[in-house]
């Protein structure tokens, strides 16, 4: 019987002494998830920042420089296709630049959009929205732009280049398309309001206000000079913005 209750004592001590110790681990691994958690959420936050950064400077410097390369522009598709037609590789490479910059700045406009939002909630979600939908439509016209150079590349001459500009400048084409555009500068003036407000940040604000209104001045006018000054005005805000959001995350 002595030895039995040795036996129980010894077994009781041991169960007594493993449940110390798993007390112990979980005591330790429920203070290592908050740091590890941590540790994540910090890295998660660091990799978005260094991309939205790094969007916002490629990508408009890209745009400024396909536009810069963009031959001259006629609001008339037959003068315009003579023009497209001279200068037809010069006309699709400023339009593929175009292209891959406002989709390399994807990420950097829902950056600036989570910048309102932290201001004014309503107005940066909204901008979160408009921005990206003029921003598909912008990527479209900028596509088919670039099949009008490659057409013209390829040896067609200026009437049927007149042809298919007539038919991308159409109401069922551009005019469909120039609904969403008008998302694009409906959701910058949804970012600029709350960002121009007293700070560092009202000057980059303001400057992206001045370049979308001469982007779009070109749109109406077909004056290219607006819209180069306007995609550099726009490029050196981003470029603001970029620098504050690194930063930022680096307080």
């Amino acid at each position: 019987m002595q030895g039995t209750d040795a036996g129980i004592c010894r077994c009781g001590t041991g169960r007594r002494v493993r449940t110390v110790d798993s007390m112990h681990k979980d005591t330790e691994e429920s203070r290592r998830r908050p740091t590890e958690r941590g540790v994540s959420a910090r890295a998660g936050r660091d990799s978005r920042t260094l991309i939205g950064a790094g969007s916002l400077v490629i990508g408009p410097l890209l745009m400024a420089t396909g536009d810069l390369l963009h031959p001259k522009e006629e609001l008339d598709a037959a003068a315009q296709a003579v023009l497209v037609v001279d200068s037809a590789w010069r006309w699709y490479a400023a339009h593929l630049l175009l292209l891959i910059g406002i989709l390399v700045l994807i990420p950097g406009i829902q950056a600036l959009a989570r910048l309102a939002a932290e201001r004014r909630p309503a107005l940066g979600h909204a901008a979160q929205v408009l921005m990206p939908i003029g921003m598909s439509a912008f990527a479209a016209i900028f596509a088919s732009e670039m099949l009008v150079g490659r057409y013209a590349a390829d040896g067609a001459g200026p009437a049927a280049t007149a042809g298919v500009l007539r038919a991308l400048q159409s109401g069922q084409v551009l005019g469909i398309l120039a609904v969403p555009g008008i998302a694009f500068f409906a959701g910058v003036a949804a970012f600029v309001i709350p960002m121009s407000a007293a700070g560092p940040l009202r000057a980059p604000a303001i400057a992206m206000a001045l370049g979308a209104a001469l982007v779009l001045a070109e749109i109406v006018s077909a004056q290219v000079l607006l819209s180069q000054i306007g995609n550099v005005v726009i490029a050196s805000a981003t470029v603001a913005f970029a620098r504050h959001l690194l930063r930022r995350d680096r307080e």
